[in-house]
């Protein structure tokens, strides 16, 4: 089951998704693909790991979502929601490793 927290309207522009664990990698990686421009989607499976970029601050470029890393349905309707909510996913990160199937991943990918 996804859980979305999103609020604003997005343009549409390339987006990464980002799995992340709350790590200080995981920030890092979502604060470099916002400098960047692109819109993000940072993927957890803790609420508490999303709960930074529900901000005013970043909501234009963010959608944070509850799923299961693990779960490669979860991965692919995400990738697929993602693109028509905040535009083409072209790459998908994922700094802590909790992706099962990547090449599963990579085959919904811009």
């Amino acid at each position: 089951m996804m859980i979305g927290m999103h609020t604003a309207k997005h343009s549409f522009t390339d987006t990464v998704l980002v799995v992340t664990d709350g790590s200080p990698r995981s920030r890092t990686v979502i604060d470099q693909v916002l400098r960047s421009g692109r819109n993000a989607v940072v993927a957890g499976r803790h609420t508490r790991d999303l709960v930074s970029y529900v901000d005013a601050a970043v909501h234009d470029q963010v959608w944070a979502v509850v799923c299961d890393p693990a779960d490669p349905t979860q991965i692919e309707a995400l990738i697929e929601r993602a693109a028509t909510t905040m535009g083409p996913v072209i790459m998908v990160v994922d700094p802590a490793g909790q992706l099962h199937d990547v090449h599963s991943a990579d085959r919904h990918v811009a």
